[in-house]
C-alpha cells in the first residue's frame, strides 16, 4: 500500500467514524454494486437519529425513548437499519450486540447474510479487519472475533436462545398475510412474552421498531396506544398528511416524501392496486381500524342484465362460464349451505351471473350440480377441497364428462383472504349481473364476519384469485 493510499484510508475511516450517513451511502454500493440507489433526505434524517442512539449507548447514557419508525415500503429501511447499522456500530465499538427480528425468518436470514457480506467485503476488511468467530460467515447468529459484539437474527416468532442485546431491531414484525385479529394478537403476545425483556441494559439499551403500517393494532399501533410515553415516533408517509412527524414537514417537496420514487402517478397506481385501506396503511402510515366491514357496499357494482347479455352477444369469442363451489358441512343432522358462484371473466373483470345457496344431501347435490352444468353452460367447475368437495369431484368425474377440478387449498383464514382481494372489489374488478341472487352475495360480503353464513366470501375470493388479476395487499 502506498503512502497516498494509506492516508486516503485513514481519512475514510475518520469520515465513517463521524457519520453513519456517509458510511451508509458507501456501504450500499458494496452490498448491491449493480443498483443505482437514489438517496433522499429521509435517509440522512434517519441515519443521523440512529447515530445519536448508538453513540449514546456506547457512552452508557440513559435512554429517553425507544424508536418507532413508520415509512413506506421500498424506502431502503432494512438495508439501513438491519444491515448497515450493526456494521457501523462495530466501527464505533466492537462490543455492541444486536438482535434483529422480522416476521419472516427468510427475510431475517437474508439481512444477516448481507451483514456478513459487508463485513468481509475487501474494502471493509482492508479498513477494519473484521472477522467472525468459528468461521461463521453465512449463519444467522455470529460473533466478532476477539470482541464482545454479536448479532442474532430470527423470525419474529422464533427462538433467540435466551440472549439479550444492546440494540434490538424489529424490522417489519407483522406478517402482511396474517392481519386477522388472531394474527396481530400473536405478534403482540410474542412481544410481551419474549422480546420486551431482552435488553442487556434496560435503562440504556434500545428497541427500534421499523415498519410500514399494516393494521391499526400492528406492533407500532399497540405500542403507541399503550406505552406512548416510552416511544419516539418518526412517521414519514409518502404524501404529506397530518400524521407526518411535524419536524420533518419542511423537507417534503410539493407534498411528497420522495418525488423520484413516489411521484403522484406512481402513488395513484398504488392506491388503485392496494385499495383505500392498504394505501392508507402502507403509504400514508395512517392505520385504519379493521373493526368495521372489510367490503363496503358501494364498492360492489351491478350491471343491468339486458345490457350485459346484449354486449356478450356481440363478442366474437364467447367467454367461458365457470362455477365455483363451496360444499357445506353436515352439522347436527342438517347440512350447512353449499354455495355456488357462476361467473365469466371479461377484460380482467369477473362478472357474477348467478349465486346459489342450497342445503342438499349428497345424492341430491350431485343431481343439482349436473343441472347447473346444463342450465348455465358451465365449461368448468372449481371445487373447494373440503367437506364433501373431494367426493363431489370424484363422483362428477366418474358419472359424467363435465370438467371439474379441485381448487388449491389456501392456508390463510377467511379474513386474510378477503382482505387480499378487497382492492380488486374496490377497483371494480367484481361486477354482479342484475339478478335476485345479488343480495346473497352483497349481504355476505359486506356483513362479514358477522353474517350468518359466509360461503360467498370464499367463492368470491377464489373467483377473483382465479381471474389472474393480482393486486398484492401488502407490497414488498
Amino acid at each position: 500500500m502506498t503512502k497516498k493510499e494509506a492516508v486516503k484510508n485513514e481519512l475514510l475511516k475518520e469520515l465513517y467514524d463521524r457519520s453513519f450517513f456517509e458510511f451508509f451511502q458507501d456501504a450500499l454500493k458494496l452490498i448491491e454494486p449493480g443498483t443505482n440507489f437514489d438517496i433522499n433526505w429521509h435517509h440522512e434524517i434517519l441515519a443521523n437519529r440512529l447515530q445519536e442512539e448508538v453513540e449514546r449507548i456506547i457512552k452508557k447514557e440513559k435512554r429517553k425513548k425507544h424508536l418507532i419508525i413508520n415509512v413506506p415500503f421500498r424506502s431502503t429501511k432494512s438495508l439501513m437499519v438491519s444491515v448497515c447499522l450493526p456494521v457501523w456500530g462495530w466501527i464505533k465499538s466492537g462490543d455492541l450486540s444486536f438482535i434483529n427480528l422480522s416476521y419472516s425468518a427468510g427475510l431475517s436470514t437474508d439481512a444477516s447474510n448481507k451483514v456478513v457480506e459487508l463485513l468481509h467485503h475487501p474494502k471493509m476488511f482492508m479498513l477494519y479487519k473484521f472477522d467472525l468467530e468459528d468461521n461463521q460467515r453465512a449463519k444467522t447468529n455470529f460473533k466478532l472475533k476477539g470482541r464482545g459484539g454479536y448479532r442474532i437474527s430470527s423470525g419474529f416468532g422464533g427462538a433467540v436462545l435466551g440472549k439479550g442485546a444492546d440494540i434490538i431491531i424489529l424490522d417489519d414484525p407483522n406478517n402482511p398475510k396474517e392481519l386477522s385479529e388472531v394474527g396481530v394478537k400473536n405478534t403482540i403476545r410474542t412481544w410481551k412474552d419474549t422480546i420486551s425483556t431482552r435488553l442487556n441494559q434496560p435503562e440504556i439499551g434500545l428497541y427500534i421498531v421499523i415498519q410500514q403500517r399494516l393494521h391499526h393494532n400492528d406492533l407500532s399501533g399497540y405500542l403507541l396506544k399503550n406505552f406512548e410515553d416510552e416511544w419516539e415516533k418518526i412517521c414519514l408517509p409518502a404524501e404529506l398528511t397530518e400524521n407526518t412527524s411535524p419536524e420533518y414537514v419542511k423537507y417534503y417537496i410539493n407534498g411528497l416524501l420522495w418525488p423520484t420514487r413516489f411521484n403522484s402517478e406512481v402513488l395513484a397506481k398504488y392506491e388503485l392496486s392496494l385499495g383505500s385501506e392498504g394505501y392508507s396503511n402502507q403509504l400514508l402510515q395512517e392505520a385504519t381500524s379493521t373493526k368495521g366491514n372489510i367490503i363496503k357496499k358501494d364498492w360492489i357494482k351491478i350491471i343491468d342484465a339486458h345490457e350485459f347479455y346484449s354486449s356478450i352477444a356481440e363478442l366474437k369469442h364467447k367467454p367461458k362460464v365457470c362455477c365455483f363451489l363451496d360444499s357445506g358441512y353436515r352439522k347436527n343432522k342438517e347440512n350447512d349451505p353449499s354455495g355456488f358462484l357462476i361467473t365469466i371473466l371479461i377484460d380482467n373483470t369477473t362478472y357474477v351471473l348467478k349465486a346459489y345457496s342450497v342445503r342438499k344431501e349428497f345424492p341430491d347435490l350431485i343431481e343439482f350440480i349436473k343441472q347447473l352444468y346444463v342450465k348455465h353452460g358451465i365449461k368448468i367447475m372449481y371445487v373447494e377441497p373440503k367437506a364433501s368437495g373431494i367426493s363431489i369431484v370424484q363422483q362428477i368425474k366418474k358419472s359424467t364428462r363435465y370438467a371439474i377440478t379441485e381448487l388449491s387449498a389456501d392456508k390463510d383464514d377467511k379474513e386474510t383472504c378477503l382482505r387480499s382481494v378487497s382492492p380488486l372489489i374496490e377497483a371494480g374488478n367484481l361486477v354482479l349481473v342484475e339478478d335476485v341472487s345479488n343480495s346473497l352475495v352483497i349481504d355476505q360480503l359486506t356483513k362479514f364476519p358477522k353474517a350468518a353464513n359466509d360461503e360467498m366470501v370464499d367463492l368470491v375470493y377464489y373467483a377473483l384469485k382465479k381471474s389472474g388479476v393480482v393486486f398484492n395487499y401488502a407490497m414488498p
